[in-house]
């Protein structure tokens, strides 16, 4: 296959390039005018776009420690390479040139004495007095706070982090509400007959109101007490805008619009997302940026999550070509491919890209090797003692677990704790496979393919006759067959049966020694059938069960997060 014929291509490094920057001159920097940083900053989005990454770096780092949007420009592709790779280093690197071009934004930005600054706090910012350049600076500012505050929320998934973000995103919030009131009145003819500024404020307030439309209700009502809120269609009307316009922020506004719909909805809600929408943006992008990796990308995901699963292996396969400067857009492609197998039941292809993964990517060592195991784990009879370079797999888990800030990565903890069940209660382990597919919600996509789903139900009722006529069999094994199958039967419209499995899980909540996880995330995914019947009560019942009812498990910011994204779909059902 191409994908891993492409392994052989390079060394796999993360680093960034090092640019040897000439020295700035005084006339240089004194005749740079924002509309150059603007002019350059575009350019500089074009070239990333056409899979020149190492230029766009070079064109906005010469100048970044002296202009506004250079800096800004600078620090987004730094941002773009931490989320590519969700790794540490990645992300201190992106925050400290969001820092940088925080303070030369902050240089520029109008200032106040004393008293003007209570007035402007008391009353809200009278933007309509600011000139081009001051506006500027806000927007510029503005968007350093959000990508300060969206770093912090990759960083990891705990809910405390997640509002320490938006805690530090308030005056973020204020500066776009300011220049959204202001584009809204009309009352500046500087902020309204401007291209870029109108993009920049539609980019802003929609990127802010979909981030915060998609935390859990927790994090909402601690938020909404200091003055946030979220729209989460508000956001996506504001994105669309923008990415109309032929502007620097266009581009970035079909990313996060993409981004959105194709990505987060996906991996941390119930799959509800703008497939219209974003198929009709994705069309746009691709005619312009034809071999553009990044919206190549985008192309396979689309049909991932359609369910269309040998087409996205093959647009995932023509990104990893169509460029090699960014390897760490090779390391999604392939976590991507590696899914796409999984769904498909080719579990020794997996196995071989966790492997492609533990060798190239630093993100997390442990859940890689651990997916190695568990997809190895598949190709071997059910109820067998598992094979020992399986088990050798499994010693080597934890020693790869990480603590960044002093706290680890819940995906690793998951890791640990299933590899050390492993070796502690027979060498054996239940569908470790389509356990971690269900885990990464890639049973959203056999949703949308009933012949691979019916292939998966097929070994799921292998699994249970199993269990039925073997007494050796473990309660928390058995569960997660019945989690499984509800979600499967569910999924193919069988629901009396779901339900029944579904009740069974969470019904042995007190029983369950071990993967307690699995009886709030079946009361959730139970929620999830009563929409599905259009009982919107009954859904409402089950899924405050599990958001209030169970405490202390497993990947618990997983299931606030599609609790929450369950709420919304009630939401819209009820309007």
């Amino acid at each position: 296959m191409l994908y891993l014929k492409l392994r052989e291509r390079s060394q796999f490094k993360d680093a960034v390039p090092s640019f040897d920057w000439p020295q700035l001159s005084e006339s240089e920097i004194s005749d740079l005018t924002d509309a150059q940083g603007i002019r350059d900053a575009a350019k500089a989005v074009n070239l990333c776009l056409n899979n020149r990454f190492h230029e766009a770096e070079s064109l906005l780092g010469r100048w970044a420690d002296v202009s506004m949007y250079h800096s800004l420009g600078y620090a987004t592709l730094m941002f773009l390479q931490a989320v590519m790779t969700f790794e540490e280093e990645a992300i201190l690197r992106a925050k400290k040139f969001v820092k940088r071009a925080m303070r030369i934004s902050d240089d520029r930005k109008k200032k106040f004495g004393f008293l003007e600054s209570i007035a402007h706090t008391l009353k809200g910012k009278g933007l309509e007095d600011y000139n081009q350049e001051e506006l500027h600076s806000e927007l510029c500012f503005a968007d350093c706070l959000l990508i300060r505050a969206l770093l912090t929320f990759i960083q990891d998934e705990n809910l405390i982090s997640l509002i320490r973000g938006g805690l530090k995103v308030r005056k973020c919030y204020q500066s776009y509400k300011g220049c959204f009131s202001l584009l809204k009145s009309g009352r500046s003819a500087q902020a309204t007959s401007d291209i870029e500024f109108k993009a920049g404020v539609h980019f802003g307030i929609g990127s802010f109101n979909l981030m915060i439309s998609t935390l859990p209700s927790r994090v909402l009502k601690l938020l909404e007490f200091i003055g946030f809120s979220g729209n989460k269609k508000l956001g996506e009307e504001e994105l669309l805008l923008g990415a109309a316009t032929d502007s620097l922020r266009g581009p970035m506004c079909s990313l996060v619009f993409l981004g959105y719909n194709l990505l987060v909805v996906h991996l941390l809600g119930t799959g509800e997302c703008d497939v219209s929408n974003s198929n009709r943006i994705l069309d746009k992008c691709l005619e312009e940026y034809p071999n553009g990796a990044i919206f190549l990308f985008f192309g396979g995901r689309i049909r991932y999550i359609q369910g269309n699963v040998d087409e996205a292996i093959d647009w995932y396969s023509r990104s990893i070509s169509a460029q090699a400067q960014w390897i760490q857009l090779h390391h999604i492609c392939y976590w991507e491919l590696m899914w796409c197998n999984c769904l498909k039941g080719n579990w020794l292809k997996a196995a071989e890209l966790a492997q492609t993964l533990f060798d190239s990517s630093r993100w997390s060592k442990s859940t890689y090797l651990y997916q190695r195991a568990a997809f190895l784990a598949m190709l071997q009879p059910f109820g067998s003692d598992l094979d020992e370079p399986i088990l050798e797999l499994m010693r080597d888990v934890p020693k790869y677990k990480q603590r960044i800030a002093g706290k680890s990565i819940p995906i690793e903890k998951f890791a640990v704790y299933k590899s050390t069940m492993c070796l502690t209660q027979g060498k054996r382990l239940t569908l470790p496979g389509l356990e971690m597919v269900y885990i990464w919600n890639g049973f959203l996509t056999l949703a949308k393919s009933p012949r691979l789903l019916d292939l998966v139900l097929v070994e799921l009722d292998k699994a249970l006759k199993y269990c039925q006529t073997h007494d050796c069999v473990l309660l928390n094994d058995l569960c997660l067959i019945q989690l499984l199958r509800g979600v499967s039967l569910r999924d193919l419209g069988q629901l009396d049966e779901a339900e029944q499995c579904l009740t069974q899980v969470f019904s042995k909540y007190k029983e369950l020694k071990h993967d307690s996880y699995l009886a709030p995330y079946a009361r959730m995914e139970l929620g999830l059938l009563y929409i599905k019947r259009e009982e919107l009560e009954g859904a409402k019942s089950h899924l405050n069960a599990a958001r209030t009812q169970y405490s202390n498990f497993l990947l618990e910011s997983r299931l606030h997060f599609r609790v929450h994204s369950a709420f919304l779909q009630i939401g819209e059902k009820e309007s």
